[in-house]
Formats: C-alpha cells, sequence, structure tokens
C-alpha cells in the first residue's frame, strides 16, 4: 500500500482550475477569430469595390475612344452601336456595339462597317461585366434622347448611378 506524503500534495491542479483555464481561453480564441473574420471580410470588400471600379474606369476609357473616334451612331437607351476608328480588336475602321442585357454589359466588334449599324452576331458578343444599370442616350443642343441616329453633340452613359458625358467630334 502506498501512503502520499504531505509533500507531494497540492503539486497539481485540481478539475475545476483546468476547466475554468480552458473556458478562458476558448473565449479568448472565439474574440480573436471574429476580429480576424471582421478584418478578412473587410478586406474582401475593399478588393470587390477596386475591381469594381477598375471596370468602371476601364469602361470609360474605351467608350471615351470609341465615341470621338465616331462617325455614325445609333443610340437605344439599353444599347448603342457605332461606326468608329476606335476598335479594340479590329485595326482601322470598325462596326462596334455596346449592349446591357439581364444585368450584363456585352461588346460587339466587326472588322467591316457593311449592313444595318445595329446588326450585331449574338455569337460574337464579349462579355464585359456585371452592372446594376447601363443606360445610354444622346444629347443633342441641350436636349436628351433615349432614341438617337447620327451623330450628336455628346453621349451620356449611366453606369451604376454615374452619368458619363462623352463630347464626339461633330463639325459644327
Amino acid at each position: 500500500m502506498f501512503i502520499l506524503s504531505g509533500s507531494n500534495r497540492g503539486k497539481g491542479f485540481t478539475l475545476p482550475e483546468v476547466l475554468v483555464v480552458l473556458i478562458l481561453l476558448g473565449v479568448l480564441f472565439s474574440i480573436v477569430g471574429t476580429v480576424f473574420l471582421r478584418g478578412s471580410d473587410s478586406a474582401l470588400s475593399v478588393i470587390e469595390r477596386a475591381e469594381k471600379l477598375k471596370l468602371e474606369v476601364s469602361l470609360f476609357w474605351d467608350l471615351q475612344r470609341k465615341i470621338i473616334g465616331s462617325r455614325n451612331l445609333k443610340v437605344e437607351g439599353d444599347a448603342i452601336y457605332m461606326v468608329s476608328s476606335g476598335g479594340s480588336y479590329y485595326p482601322g475602321v470598325v462596326k462596334c456595339a455596346y449592349l446591357f442585357k439581364h444585368g450584363k454589359l456585352y461588346y460587339y466588334e466587326y472588322p467591316y462597317p457593311l449592313g444595318a449599324l445595329d446588326e450585331v452576331e449574338e455569337d460574337k458578343l464579349v462579355l464585359i461585366g456585371n452592372f446594376e444599370s447601363v443606360t445610354f442616350s444622346a444629347i443633342e443642343r441641350d436636349r436628351e434622347y433615349e432614341t438617337y441616329e447620327g451623330l450628336p453633340d455628346y453621349v451620356k452613359v449611366s453606369v451604376n448611378g454615374k452619368d458619363l458625358i462623352f463630347q464626339t467630334l461633330k463639325l459644327r
């Protein structure tokens, strides 16, 4: 039979002490985990907004180049068709279009400006990106038109509630 001497007693932790320490560690890790999750959600939100802004800025510069190089265009609210010297895929004068359908903006380009201006091949549409809203209108003599054919003084493009106004190179 073994008898515990008084010198060995009290050197360990009791069960309630161990449980209290484990509970405190659990609370500490849950607080730290919550802080890290909030930080990562915030970082993802910033990245998402930056990508959206990058897409809008890229669209702005591409539209500006095409509208300035445009010789004829047709505006139909959620679409704009034009003959422009500012093509993205083909050199020289091209027929191009931007079409907004079901929350997605598509681009079309054809190397020869033949046929009807609003004639596009659906299988050649290129997805630019997802947008909440995109509308096109023409401004001629301080009047805005949802549908227009010709070369107006300005073209207004509204992207996600932001209005972009482009001046054409119309000979006055």
